[in-house]
């Protein structure tokens, strides 16, 4: 299964984690382990952050719904994963009430969708009341797939004649939840998680004890984890604070092996109601049907809601700009990091789509015209086991922004199709005023510099801050030319990532630099589904992470100097998106999945 998704579901785009009941007894330690893929992940940048949303909530669904919508906007903003973790019950109700939802869900580049298991299902731990432990191991993995391929009654624990459980989720989203996450009496547990993962699940949730990357139970990998940071018990702590003493945490813990991961937990009702609706209708209940979930949860105060709101972002915030120590992924990333399924390749190319919009208006694309382009060409290549198709980022300069009627329109819909808008500029110190202009339209800019002369590299370590107040600090580059024009004498055209030097030794990376490049290859078609399929035939001789990027005229809206227009770039898409180790994703994300991968500089000039 393929990234954002993975951060491509990333987002991944989709993830691995349960907040299960507190105090439960842990699984034991498993006997089946696997050494990570990438043991030296994280050796450069520090350990990794991995935030956490168990949504359960079906007491009160409006509450549900504008939760989750607020906390992608939050993620969506400082650009940092996040793994959505739905209930059975939820999906159905989100299906129902909130479909655009769950369509925002689905082709997030930076949410990914996860599932997992509450009462009144008969195997969760103590709710047995079916007597699924006395059956035998094959009537167990039936009576399991039954309950995770129809909806849930929640009265009577029964399942549904209707579709429901993780199938339907799958069904729902276009791919299979990374995690599954079922805490279960013990002797359902080996059926449970076979059953996860015989419908799709790539990661597995456990509790109680230092998980590491790489290790297994059951024949699927478990989701990493060596300190589980609540932070709904830690609201008005400074986050700086808090994620310090939980790294340190999780480095004392015994079998903790780097890279080291905190996970940041928090339930859709620790945003709005003192507990959650299983934890008023089961875990205060009785444990056999008929069942009760009609009560309701007192709801917060207005101020500890604020509260919970103000703690949260700051968290979020403050780990956007601490990436090089606290490094955020998804499960997605997880799943790259630890390899697909134990096969030998290395190499992953991940391949993101870009244009970039001028000032001068003659070059300016007609709006209604580049809204179709890209409702298209973020589908192209949703193939095989991708979770997306094509991931897109755009870069308009400071003119098309302040001088196009609809630019605002053009932004805020092309977001909604999962594109991210680039900070893009000609001039250095227009830089932060594109920033605060795409804000103002009501958009989501993220740090990439997109098109800059080599000679800004240095310049562009420090914020940037225009005549108005507003910073913007550049943490990815992408198309660095030697002139500020295009041409054979002035464009780099080297694949892979990696940290440059310096202004004067740009192509040379350095470890400890502070900004990422990201190489775009050649930016057409047919060169770099040559070098995908290179990628593919890999068996360990490439860098784990190389990049390329395709390149769109925004006027003509074709591969600059050739006839390829949508549906050439679709007909490209679809084959080459089924290759080998393909990923989709777009520039910030890639950047994301190479840090994630271990950092290991992967620029390649001579690479067709």
């Amino acid at each position: 299964m393929d990234t954002s998704t993975r951060l491509d579901r990333f987002t991944r785009y989709a993830l691995v984690i349960t907040l299960l009941a507190a105090g439960a007894p842990p699984l034991a330690p498993t006997a089946e382990a696997a050494s990570p893929t990438t043991s030296s992940a994280g050796a450069e940048t520090g350990d990794y952050v991995m935030f956490a949303i168990n949504v359960q909530d079906f007491s009160y669904p409006e509450l549900s719904v504008a939760t989750v919508r607020r906390i992608l906007d939050i993620h969506e903003t400082y650009q940092v994963p996040v793994d959505i973790y739905l209930t059975n019950t939820i999906a159905d109700l989100y299906a129902a009430d909130a479909p655009d939802l769950l369509e925002r869900l689905r082709t997030s580049g930076v949410a990914s969708v996860s599932y997992h298991v509450r009462p009144p299902s008969p195997y969760y731990t103590d709710y047995d009341w079916a007597g699924l432990g006395a059956l035998s191991r094959a009537e167990q993995e039936a009576a399991i797939l039954e309950y995770e391929s129809h909806g849930l009654d929640l009265v009577t624990g029964e399942p549904t004649a209707e579709s429901g459980g993780y199938a339907k989720l799958t069904e729902t989203m276009g791919y299979a939840p990374v995690v599954g996450g079922a805490q279960t009496n013990g002797g359902l547990g080996p059926a449970a998680n076979t059953v996860l993962r015989e419908l799709g699940a790539e990661l597995l949730v456990e509790h109680g004890r230092a998980i590491n990357l790489g290790e297994m139970r059951d024949g699927i990998a478990l989701r990493p984890e060596h300190y589980d940071l609540l932070l709904f018990q830690q609201i008005g702590e400074k986050p700086k604070t808090l994620l310090k003493n939980a790294l340190a945490e999780a480095k004392a813990t015994p079998g903790a092996v780097a890279p080291f991961f905190i996970g940041v937990k928090m339930h859709d009702n620790d945003f709005f109601a003192v507990e959650s609706a299983w934890v008023t209708n089961y875990a205060r209940g009785p444990k056999r049907p008929p069942f009760d979930p009609t009560r309701l949860s007192d709801l917060l105060p207005d101020s500890e809601q604020q509260a919970v709101w103000k703690q949260y972002e700051k968290t979020v915030k403050y780990v956007s700009r601490k990436r090089a120590t606290y490094q955020p992924v998804n499960g997605p990333l997880v799943v790259d990091m630890i390899g697909d399924g134990g096969a030998t390749q290395a190499a992953s190319l991940y391949l993101s789509g870009t244009m970039h919009i001028e000032s001068n208006p003659a070059s300016w694309p007609d709006a209604d015209a580049l809204v179709a382009f890209l409702e298209r060409a973020t589908q192209a290549g949703h193939v095989g086991d991708q979770a997306s198709g094509m991931r897109w980022s755009i870069g308009a300069d400071i003119g098309w922004l302040r001088g196009e009627p609809r630019a605002g329109e053009i932004i805020r819909r092309t977001e909604a199709l999962g594109v991210e808008w680039d900070v893009h500029a000609h001039e250095l110190s227009d830089r932060a005023d594109v920033y605060a202009e795409i804000q103002r339209l009501g958009g989501h800019p993220n740090d990439v510099a997109s098109g800059l002369v080599y000679t800004e590299i240095d310049p562009m370590r420090d914020p940037l801050t225009n005549g108005s107040g507003t910073s913007w600090q550049a943490g990815v580059l992408w198309g660095v030319v030697w002139q500020p024009r295009h041409g054979p004498d002035s464009d780099d055209f080297a694949v892979g990532v990696w940290r440059p030097k310096s202004t004067a030794e740009w192509t040379t990376h350095d470890a400890n630099g502070s900004l990422i490049a990201v190489g775009g290859g050649s930016r057409e078609l047919s060169a770099i589904g040559r070098f995908a399929e290179t990628v593919a035939a890999d068996s360990g001789a490439l860098p784990p992470v190389i990049s390329a990027t395709v390149m769109v005229s925004p006027r003509l809206l074709v591969i600059p100097d050739t006839s390829d227009g949508i549906e050439a770039i679709e007909e490209w898409a679809n084959r080459v998106g089924a290759l080998r180790g393909l990923r989709w994703a777009t520039i910030r994300e890639t950047a994301d999945a190479w840090v994630a991968a271990g950092s290991v500089p992967s620029r390649l000039e001579d690479w067709e």
